[in-house]
């Protein structure tokens, strides 16, 4: 049995000694006898545990190995991540809503039955294209008579201005004639107006989305006939805290989720509004998207990534190897110690941080290799093994690399 075996069971018949049997005062309630025995087998203990360390230095200097595998049990294995220099953006996520200006509820105008519909339910119509048609025979009936009360009126004031032409007659009977003429004729274009209000015409070219009416039904001015919308091109619209009032501009690429679907586009704001809604202190932006699928639908939830901070060159780590006490924040790093590895411990200020990625401030150079895996298990000046050798120097994560359709409005 060699030296470190004996101080194994020694230290184990202590410890037995002590929370094992032979404690009948306890049983019997003699409490004081047992505080008495557990400070004397306490104090046996503390005596064994400074020769074990006293004959641990000794066997070290005996033998080699055994000091090599005490040290090895001390270090700590741990993989390292270069720090470097590389573009940091940040951004805001806020949650909107997909619009589209072409999407409006046609009313009727004149009241009347509805005696036809000529179109249906998801139909594309063009632009001008008649929809619905109400009853208007009256108008049509007041319409023949002033035409052909016109066609007299006509024929009257054409052999009046004859006769005026050569100086026969008055002028009273020829200012009247043109003036039953010219009276008629806008009596005919005031019918033709309030009989195009009967017919429902398609204000643009789009989709009927639904139909509010059913032939022979009586509807009268603002009843809703119908619902037409054309999404070829929609926008998206969200409010956003005055917190970023002057960070957020016109013209800036934003990203947009639309998680209902699982795409992602790009696009510029379109517009920003120039009021401060007092409820909810925020601002809306608006951007434009081309929708040629139609598979963009209005109300339909959106993500939008806006761009609150960017630096070309920034120190950048993982945000999860930060560690906080009460210096502050910190992180550990690869040292070199007596010519062995070690964990050094770097107080840090940090900055921003979007998606586990910290802007550092102040506290690294640039150059350190950062200890990644393992760094809960280190302590300030602990030996560590780097089990990675592979990690290049100058890797860059670039926190702004992200993968997305852009398209063009």
């Amino acid at each position: 049995m060699n030296i470190k075996t004996h101080l194994i069971v020694i230290a184990l018949l202590v410890l037995a000694a002590a929370c094992g049997g032979g404690d009948k005062g306890g049983e019997n309630g003699n409490v004081l006898e047992v505080k008495a025995k557990l400070a004397e087998k306490r104090k046996t203990f503390e005596k064994l545990r400074a020769d074990i360390a006293k004959l641990e230095k000794k066997l070290e200097k005996l033998d080699p190995s055994y000091a090599k595998q005490k040290l090895e049990a001390k270090t700590t294995l741990v993989t390292t991540l270069s720090v470097s220099k590389e573009p940091f953006t940040r951004f805001v996520e806020v949650r909107g809503k997909v619009t589209s200006d072409k999407n409006v509820i046609l009313n009727a105008q004149t009241q009347g039955l509805v005696t036809y519909i000529a179109v249906q339910e998801g139909q594309f119509v063009g632009a001008g294209q008649s929809l619905v048609a109400q009853e208007n025979s009256v108008l049509a009936s007041s319409l023949q008579e002033v035409k052909t009360q016109l066609q007299l009126a006509t024929a009257l004031f054409e052999r009046q201005d004859k006769l005026w032409k050569q100086k026969i007659g008055t002028e009273i009977q020829y200012l009247q004639a043109k003036n039953n003429k010219e009276s008629l004729e806008r009596k005919i274009q005031t019918i033709q107006t309030q009989m195009a209000l009967s017919s429902i015409t398609a204000p643009f070219s789009g989709v009927v989305d639904e139909i509010f009416v059913k032939k022979g039904q009586n509807v009268g001015p603002m009843n809703q006939i119908l619902r037409l919308v054309a999404l070829d091109q929609v926008q998206v619209q969200a409010d956003v805290s005055e917190a970023y009032l002057g960070k957020i501009n016109k013209g800036d690429q934003v990203k947009i989720k639309f998680p209902s679907l699982g795409i992602e586009k790009v696009a510029a704001i379109k517009t920003i509004g120039q009021i401060i809604n007092p409820d909810n202190r925020t601002f809306r932006v608006e951007l434009q998207l081309a929708n040629p699928n139609r598979v963009l639908k209005p109300d339909l939830q959106a993500v939008l990534e806006l761009k609150d901070f960017t630096k070309k060159e920034a120190l950048v780590i993982p945000t999860n190897l930060i560690q906080r006490d009460k210096a502050g924040d910190f992180v550990y790093v690869l040292g070199k110690e007596d010519g062995k590895a070690t964990a050094k411990k770097v107080l840090i200020k940090t900055g921003g941080n979007f998606k586990n990625r910290t802007l550092v401030e102040s506290g690294l150079k640039g150059d350190e290799m950062l200890i990644e895996q393992g760094f809960k298990d280190v302590t300030s000046g602990g030996l560590v093994k780097v089990s990675n050798n592979d990690q290049p120097k100058g890797t860059k994560t670039d926190s702004t690399d992200k993968k997305v359709v852009k398209v063009k409005n």
